[in-house]
């Protein structure tokens, strides 16, 4: 977990052991049940910690939930300053990398038993946080600005060098790669997990990049 937290925590500060149990504890708790259905007495609890040892880190279940879902919205932000530039194939591929990498560190949190509860339960989860607390909308957009601004330079690049040939905006064929994500995600919950999400997002990717080469 501690390289999780790292990743949350751009200082490269370590938490508190404590801390990381009760965020494990918790996020098991939201992965399992609805932000409603647990309690502050049911979280306690299940840490095996007394009120005053967990009120010391969290003083209610909205102050730890917002730092769970903080802890989300961290894992699925994207870098993109390394991804190579010279060629949409090598571009998309290193954006499916990072992708996994995400999962691997989602899935890093929790036993292998839960990983099909986090999968089904993960958009629950952010869509709860984004309506109570603004600033995970603010954040979603700009890293779907950032994302759009990326895709759009790597796929200018493409059209320029004869990669790709498209009469189609490079915005809109961004935007093509972008709903492919989350679009095959949908899917992917819903096919008893014959493929993984690595592998099919790839297929649609491949799909759209051979017809953007005609």
């Amino acid at each position: 977990m501690k390289n999780i937290l790292y990743i949350y925590r751009p200082n490269g500060r370590f938490m508190n052991e404590t801390k990381e149990h009760i965020l494990k504890t918790s996020l098991l708790l939201f992965l399992q049940k609805s932000y409603k259905e647990v309690t502050m007495k049911e979280i306690v609890t299940k840490t095996g910690l007394s009120k005053g040892a967990f009120y010391h880190y969290f003083v209610s279940k909205e102050d730890l939930f917002r730092e769970i879902a903080g802890l989300f919205f961290s894992m699925g932000r994207i870098d993109y300053s390394e991804f190579p530039q010279d060629s949409l194939y090598s571009f998309y591929n290193q954006y499916l990398d990072s992708i996994d990498r995400s999962f691997e560190q989602l899935y890093g949190l929790v036993d292998s038993s839960e990983e099909e509860a986090i999968s089904l339960n993960l958009f629950f989860i952010l869509f709860e946080a984004i309506a109570r607390f603004p600033e995970f909308m603010k954040m979603e957009l700009e890293e779907y600005t950032n994302s759009l601004d990326a895709w759009k330079k790597v796929i200018k690049h493409a059209k320029e060098t004869g990669e790709i040939k498209s009469s189609a905006s490079n915005k809109k064929i961004a935007n093509l790669f972008l709903y492919c994500t989350d679009g095959v995600f949908i899917r992917y919950l819903n096919n008893n997990k014959k493929a993984s999400y690595r592998d099919s997002l790839a297929s649609a990717f491949d799909t759209v990049y051979e017809n953007l080469k005609v």
